[in-house]
């Protein structure tokens, strides 16, 4: 595998990390905000209740809002990564495919069959 292919890997792993982290925080900031509504709804729908219950329901709801403001701040934080990936990974593609369509024509039009560690070999490094 040659240096370029390796990074070129390398920046594909890190966009799936990325999208597979952003879309797990994503789902998680989504079911907690269907969490608070249901307990909105609850409290709608329990007409009276005691002291006690409402002090229940208000635990309950700062828990829940505590939980998704930490997925939401770290769904904000990632998002610059995940939006700078999305938009350049196509252009990245492209790129390279042109620039080992390029290399490929070049080698063969000059009957090349050394490679890059052929040439490393060579000098030793």
């Amino acid at each position: 595998m040659s240096i370029s292919e390796k990074f070129y890997g390398e920046i594909h792993g890190l966009f799936s990390e990325v999208r597979a982290a952003y879309e797990k925080l994503n789902g998680l900031q989504s079911s907690l905000d269907r969490k608070v509504s249901a307990i909105y709804h609850d409290i709608e729908k329990s007409g009276e209740f005691s002291e006690s219950e409402g002090n229940d329901y208000a635990k309950h709801l700062k828990v829940t809002l505590q939980q998704r403001r930490v997925i939401k701040d770290e769904l904000v934080r990632l998002q610059p990564v995940y939006q700078m990936l999305r938009s350049e990974i196509g252009k990245m593609d492209d790129q390279y495919d042109r620039a080992v369509r390029k290399s490929s024509e070049i080698t063969q039009s000059l009957n090349m069959t050394m490679n890059l560690q052929d040439v490393f070999n060579a000098l030793e490094v």
